[in-house]
């Protein structure tokens, strides 16, 4: 597979192997493991183009403005950055709309999407324990608006829907040769265990919440057309444009599948935004 000097940030599971991909957590052995948060560990000017999707809105507003300066650093002059993250004007745009239809004609589908509408407003930002409200939602058996929610989360909200039906969900199993990565989740768990067993049950209580909550999980800031605008000509972009999915100005684009799947956007109500160095 031919290498491109294109530059996947927090990847997850969405990477191609073509790409050079980070994250701070390793899913495939073809993925670098780095701290974001203390920067890019890549040269300036290295990469043609950079590319992050559903990362930024982990970050408080400064740790974002940081991230983007090391994201225009490493591009080199001429190269794209392309950002997918959280559209709030689509999310207020349509929790208005149903709002409307609650009040002109409430009935169990306007009343759901509603209801489905402020947690994305606020789940990820308020929940306390992985998944939040969300995955509650998720789960059950007969899901009342499915159709709109799918609609809403493209293949995310499929899979999510998909695991959380499973009756055995599936965990991932690191490579058998990632022994640091198995040691370290064995000690997560026994300093869990330790810590339960040594403080009072409030504060236990207490110590997992405020744990989870600087996990990765939590949503910190939530970006428009504009707030997304100005930041990028802050930390020193331009050319800025908003794209769907299945449009962009990267060469070769639909081939990498890093947006659209089998046809299908992982991600249909999000912000698309690119901009060059």
């Amino acid at each position: 597979m031919e290498k491109v000097n294109y530059l996947n940030l927090a990847c997850g599971g969405k990477f191609h192997k073509s790409w050079v991909n980070v994250d701070m957590t390793i899913k495939d052995p073809s993925v670098i493991k780095s701290d974001l948060l203390k920067g890019i560990d890549f040269p300036d000017n290295t990469f043609t183009v950079v590319y992050h999707s559903q990362f930024i809105e982990h970050l408080a507003r400064g740790k974002g403005f940081s991230f983007m300066l090391e994201c225009h650093r490493v591009l080199k002059p001429g190269g794209i950055i392309r950002i997918v993250t959280p559209d709030l004007e689509n999310i207020v745009r349509n929790y208005l709309f149903y709002l409307e239809k609650c009040i002109s004609e409430p009935n169990e589908i306007n009343v759901a999407n509603y209801d489905w509408l402020l947690l994305e407003m606020y789940d990820q930002t308020t929940r306390n324990s992985n998944g939040g409200e969300m995955s509650k939602v998720l789960n059950k058996e007969n899901l009342l608006n499915e159709e709109f929610i799918i609609d809403r989360t493209g293949i995310a909200g499929k899979m999510i829907r998909h695991c959380f039906s499973e009756t055995s969900p599936q965990v991932y199993i690191p490579p058998k040769n990632n022994f640091k990565e198995i040691f370290a989740s064995v000690g997560r768990k026994l300093r869990q265990i330790y810590l339960r067993t040594v403080l009072p049950k409030k504060e236990s209580e207490l110590l997992e919440i405020g744990t989870f909550r600087v996990s990765g999980e939590i949503h910190y800031c939530l970006y428009d057309r504009y707030s997304m605008t100005r930041l990028l000509q802050e930390t020193g972009f331009k050319n800025i444009s908003f794209k769907t999915p299945y449009e962009s100005d990267i060469p070769n684009w639909s081939s990498y599948e890093l947006d659209v799947k089998g046809g299908d956007a992982i991600d249909p109500t999000s912000l698309f935004v690119e901009a060059s160095k």
